[in-house]
């Protein structure tokens, strides 16, 4: 019985705190002409006064400490808030104008000084309550946790609306966010929310930018790719392999979403964009290789189908010679790696694939007396005949290693 009462308590706490986001998140989109902006906020300002002092009430009167734990929290769920009305009254006065905004999402201050005090006052407000909720919530790492969480909340002011810029505003937040919780190494559920609420501004300025601004596909390829590494990150904090391989899916949308911003300006065929994405996909999956040894195998494996997919669709849609020559190259490795490992499928592939790009090349330098042909393939042979004397030499000073090494004094 007890455990249900606690566990109904807990529910209505949680429940009580919702509200009060809730109501607080109203003033960002709510229209109230009969009230001006500036005395909106302050209501704002002042009903989030009123948290610590229930806190209190709460930890010290009633010796009732998760819901004075719960209010702290909620004052940092509205500390967001606060930093994206006060950013809406910097645009105003110090940015782009806001007349076409949407009247639900523009805050408009009287004066640039207005606009000014308004934010040093909110800020002088604030930050000790920033500090008394971390002090609550971690108190070994408040003082980390209060200018992590200044510095993110700073970046919602920046009088910017591109997407170039909201780019530049959440990835150091997010770097922020990560930077903390590797150095704190939160134990307790007190201490990961406490992380956790480091990410918020940056979740507001991508949420302000898809509904009332512009959005970019650098910008989605941004912010998928952040999506991405974060599932990884989880997956392997979680030691779930599945987890980290699921990454694997936004992480190619975002390398698309990036190549599309590019292909704008360079004005690329489509063969070359699909052939450049296979060699750009690779990146953040053999990066996602190199940081997981369980999911090594997987993701190798996709880089290399990728690649070997993008050169060979390409060459038979339209033949290239540096499509020829990536095809090369991939049949080449599978070639080295199913005849180390004994791997006959592998080895049949590489070989296959090898004289495929081998032959295209060599029929792309015969037919087209351009440079790029024939001297790709010349470079390329050199590359291959130097690389493997390299190799040669290095195995034969392992092995003479090896054999010395037992005859060495213990």
């Amino acid at each position: 019985m007890d455990t249900r009462l606690q566990r109904l308590f807990q529910v209505l706490r949680s429940c009580g705190a919702a509200m009060i986001v809730a109501a607080a998140g109203t003033f960002l989109i709510q229209s109230w002409e009969q009230v001006g902006d500036v005395p909106r906020y302050l209501t704002l300002l002042g009903m989030t006064a009123l948290l610590p002092a229930l806190a209190y009430v709460c930890g010290i009167r009633l010796q009732e400490g998760r819901s004075a734990r719960v209010l702290m929290l909620t004052l940092l769920a509205l500390i967001p808030i606060h930093a994206g009305v006060l950013g809406g009254f910097v645009l105003s006065q110090f940015g782009a104008t806001t007349e076409n905004l949407a009247p639900i999402a523009r805050w408009v201050a009287p004066s640039r000084s207005s606009a000014i005090l308004l934010v040093a006052g909110a800020g002088l407000a604030l930050f000790p309550l920033i500090w008394a909720s971390f002090r609550v919530l971690d108190r070994p790492h408040a003082r980390v946790l209060t200018a992590a969480s200044a510095a993110a909340h700073a970046l919602l002011l920046v009088p910017s609306r591109s997407a170039l810029g909201a780019i530049l505003t959440v990835v150091p937040i997010l770097g922020a966010a990560v930077w903390s919780a590797e150095r704190i190494k939160p134990a307790t559920l007190e201490s990961r929310l406490a992380v956790s609420s480091l990410v918020m501004p940056a979740i507001v300025i991508t949420a302000r930018q898809v509904l009332f601004y512009e959005v970019t596909s650098a910008f989605w390829g941004t912010v998928i790719g952040i999506g991405a590494l974060a599932l990884f990150m989880l997956g392997k904090k979680l030691n779930d392999t599945s987890v980290e391989r699921v990454a694997f899916a936004p992480a190619l949308l975002s390398v698309g979403a990036f190549l599309d911003a590019i292909e704008v300006t360079t004005r690329w065929s489509f063969s070359t964009t699909w052939l450049v994405y296979g060699i750009f996909a690779a990146i953040p999956l053999l990066a996602f290789a190199w940081l997981s040894v369980r999911s090594r195998p997987f993701f190798v494996r996709s880089a290399v189908i990728l690649n070997v997919a993008t050169a060979t669709t390409t060459l038979l849609v339209a033949p290239r010679p540096w499509a020829a020559l990536q095809c090369l190259a991939l049949g080449l490795a599978l070639l080295s790696y199913g005849f180390i490992r004994d791997r006959r499928a592998v080895l049949y592939s590489g070989i296959s694939l090898a004289v495929f790009g081998f032959l295209v090349e060599v029929a792309q330098a015969v037919e087209f007396f351009q440079p790029s042909g024939w001297l790709a393939l010349a470079g390329f042979g050199f590359v291959l005949v130097g690389l493997t004397a390299w190799l040669e030499r290095r195995s034969r000073a392992a092995k003479l290693s090896g054999e010395l090494s037992p005859a060495l004094p213990q």
